[in-house]
């Protein structure tokens, strides 16, 4: 059976989502950056109102205007010359400044250059008096940044000054704010933004992403904290019904000793049809039959083997010539029984079916079955196995026989004991047949 380590294998860096840098520009965004974007909202509505921002002028507003059409038109080099002049002009107050750099930050970012994009917007953010909704777009757009570059401390840094200034900001910025916390291996302090994600999302009506599920159980999973992994796995097979999630609970409550649980979780994995390979269907089987439902086991096994999908080793064969033994259909345990004795390398198998042939008083079957367990050597216990063969002749009235077998068993200390209290019942069965004889001949006479 899988254990939840194995099924809960740690993450990698790759499951915590890259965030999307989004920066729109458009000849409106030009003029009206203090409207800002969705996330870029002044908490403080006086500093808003008490910020003055210098204007931009037509002239800048014009080249930055040609500068768009360029990169529009798929001419980035020359929308970064019209840029680098405009840069160079010695006359621009800070606003038109942030613009120009904040517009070279898109270009390297468009361009996958994002070390210089990250400059350029840094850049942006050093301007004195700039529009509150500005610094706070940019301030989000450097979290992402560092965020895909793998700037992680740097990114947390920049994400919580963010929020010290951005109101309402919906469930993405905190989901991003653990995902740093993830990557920094700050499982703990990753736990409150994700949750915090989901409260607001579940309020607003919004959707609860299937990544947003994926963290938590993560960063519980970390801190071993079992139930909470088990509570968010409930919701997943719930809410996004996936194979793993059906095994991954399974082998939780497998973890914390809730075996009807996890027999559940797992039977309803196999119900919908998600378990297909031989290690899932024969964990499925052994799952039954600890649940004491051998029938079941017997089951899925049987099926498997005919659809190929358990593989035929002595294993198997003999897995489920144990589940019909439990189930006490022990005709049905001969034949995979025959199968795994004949795959096995060792004579134990043959030894087992031996003992079946006995159950259903099959006894020449039973003695060539040991015999059979004897020339393939490697034997866990020989003597036992020559106590069931003279078991075998005395049922048969072979009494020379049995009387061989007990001879050979107790030459073992583990089997003396047995071995000779049957030799001295063979030995009066004898004297009762002897006298018995003679009795018979005497009333012939």
């Amino acid at each position: 059976m899988p254990t939840s380590t194995e099924m809960l294998i740690k993450l990698s860096k790759a499951l915590a989502l890259s965030a999307a840098v989004l920066f729109l520009w458009s000849a409106d965004a030009l003029l009206l950056t203090d409207q800002g974007a969705a996330y870029a909202q002044a908490s403080d509505d006086k500093e808003a109102k008490t910020r003055k921002t210098p204007a931009m002028r037509e002239k800048v507003y014009k080249r930055l205007a040609e500068a768009q059409e360029l990169v529009e038109s798929g001419d980035t080099n020359g929308a970064v010359s019209v840029l680098t002049e405009l840069k160079g002009m010695r006359d621009l107050n800070a606003y038109e400044v942030a613009q120009v750099w904040s517009f070279f930050g898109y270009i390297y970012y468009a361009a996958e250059n994002y070390p210089e994009s990250i400059k350029a917007y840094e850049m942006v953010l050093q301007q004195p008096e700039i529009p509150v909704a500005m610094e706070n777009t940019t301030m989000y757009t450097l979290a992402q940044l560092h965020f895909t570059q793998e700037n992680y401390s740097k990114a947390e840094k920049m994400l919580l000054r963010w929020f010290e200034s951005a109101v309402d900001p919906g469930p993405e910025p905190y989901i991003l704010l653990g995902q740093l916390y993830y990557q920094l291996e700050r499982y703990k302090d990753a736990i409150v933004p994700v949750e915090t994600a989901i409260r607001l999302a579940k309020e607003s009506g919004r959707e609860i992403k299937e990544n947003w599920w994926l963290l938590l159980r993560v960063f519980y999973y970390e801190l071993e904290n079992y139930p909470k992994v088990i509570e968010i796995l409930e919701i997943l097979v719930k809410e996004h019904p996936k194979k793993e999630y059906w095994v991954q609970l399974s082998g939780m409550y497998g973890e914390m000793g809730k075996q009807r649980q996890q027999l559940f979780a797992y039977e309803a994995a196999y119900i919908q049809g998600y378990l297909e390979s031989n290690s899932e269907l024969v964990t499925m089987a052994q799952l039954y039959m600890q649940d004491n439902v051998p029938y079941k086991g017997s089951t899925v096994l049987e099926k498997g083997l005919k659809e190929g999908k358990v593989d035929k080793n002595y294993k198997n064969y003999r897995l489920l010539a144990q589940a019909y033994q439990m189930a006490r259909e022990d005709k049905k345990s001969l034949a995979p029984l025959q199968e795994s004795a004949k795959l096995a390398e060792d004579g134990d198998l043959y030894f087992r079916l031996a003992q079946a042939y006995s159950n259903l008083d099959r006894w020449q079957d039973c003695v060539d079955a040991v015999d059979k367990a004897l020339n393939k050597g490697d034997l866990k216990r020989v003597d036992t196995a020559y106590v069931l063969k003279g078991m075998a002749y005395f049922n048969m009235d072979n009494l020379g026989e049995a009387q061989k077998a007990f001879e050979q068993a107790r030459k073992d200390e583990r089997s003396r004991r047995s071995a000779d209290q049957w030799l001295s019942y063979i030995a009066s069965e004898r004297q009762r047949q002897s006298e018995l004889d003679r009795a018979l001949a005497a009333l012939k006479r």
